[in-house]
């Protein structure tokens, strides 16, 4: 049981044991992300750091190479990702341009055997389609302020998970600022600010409570786990996760070895069950050996009538008493013959 334990934990181990390197960044920067994999398909998979904001709560396949070529499979991605290196020569490298804030999260490379370089990239205020969003939290409150990155005074409008903030009665703005009252888990996504001049001119925050930023992170993770299989027919094409090659293949190994531990069992019990039965069955077949005493019997009137007594060896031998005296007896009765069976020596 101990070695079975050993072996299930040791590809978790291996997995988790992945590098994993540190991005910051501000908006809008081109991020490279360096894979080296010699064995195809590699994949690249992202996991929201800010579930509400990215409006994604798993984990995503979002780049897949192989023989066929690559592609971006998530929608929010196209056009923003671009593979650079040889992959003949193993070079995965990964570049994310026009980067945003809701682009936070873990970004791992793998190839079909295990996880081969991880990172966690995560931004810094600044400013995206100049625009640029600050951010000053009080006690309870929180205010977002939103300004035009050129100097220029413009109007701006605000959207809170695609919808206008004037349906939120937790808010109060004053010309380009906004201000929640007490931030609950109601307020946490995304913050949008545009101009209302130009509307391509905008920018956005993800905002989230500090104390529940775990727990969020371990829901996502749940709904994870749950999630089916990789179909690369359907899933991949679709953009629609699904359990990694690595993870799979973690648990290929543990089924794998659970059943090999079990026939082993088996195996072993009954050969020594049949053991066990064969042993049984040679003691039960063994000759049954009796040493009883010899018996001596003689002759009757109806042999010679020597008195000479021999003891011959024999097993066993059926004996014809029989009367000697001829005498006549009615027809209708049948001569008195006993058989008895008696062990000589």
């Amino acid at each position: 049981m101990r070695t079975l334990l050993a072996l299930t934990v040791l590809p978790w181990l291996t997995l988790s044991s992945t590098t994993v390197k540190y991005i910051t960044v501000s908006p809008e920067t081109e991020v490279d992300f360096k894979c080296n994999a010699t064995t195809l398909p590699v994949r690249w998979m992202w996991f929201p750091k800010h579930c509400k904001c990215a409006e994604e709560s798993s984990m995503k396949v979002i780049y897949t190479i192989d023989m066929h070529g690559n592609k971006t499979t998530v929608q929010r991605f196209k056009k923003r990702l671009t593979l650079r290196g040889d992959p003949r020569a193993g070079e995965h490298a990964l570049v994310l341009s026009d980067s945003v804030m809701s682009d936070s999260g873990t970004y791992s490379c793998a190839d079909a055997k295990t996880t081969v370089q991880s990172y966690e990239l995560e931004f810094t205020a600044g400013c995206y389609h100049n625009v640029q969003i600050e951010i000053r939290s009080g006690p309870e409150a929180v205010t977002l302020s939103c300004s035009s990155c050129d100097g220029r005074n413009q109007d701006f409008s605000w959207m809170f998970n695609r919808k206008p903030v004037s349906d939120l009665h937790s808010i109060r703005q004053t010309r380009n600022l906004i201000t929640i009252q007490k931030v609950t888990a109601d307020e946490e996504g995304k913050w949008i600010c545009a101009s209302m001049d130009d509307p391509s001119q905008f920018s956005e925050y993800c905002l989230d409570l500090g104390s529940k930023i775990q727990h969020r992170r371990q829901d996502c993770r749940k709904n994870t786990t749950q999630m089916p299989g990789l179909n690369k027919n359907d899933s991949e094409t679709d953009g629609k996760g699904g359990l990694s090659d690595p993870l799979k293949a973690v648990i290929v190994v543990a089924l794998v070895l659970i059943v090999m531990v079990l026939v082993t069992s088996l195996w072993l019990y009954r050969r020594k069950r049949s053991r066990r039965s064969k042993q049984k069955l040679a003691d039960n077949s063994a000759p049954n050996c009796d040493f009883s005493p010899p018996v001596s019997v003689g002759t009757g009137q109806a042999m010679t009538g020597t008195a000479t007594q021999e003891e011959v060896e024999v097993q066993y031998a059926s004996i014809n008493h029989g009367q000697t005296k001829r005498q006549q007896r009615p027809l209708s009765v049948e001569e008195s013959t006993v058989y008895s069976a008696v062990k000589i020596k």
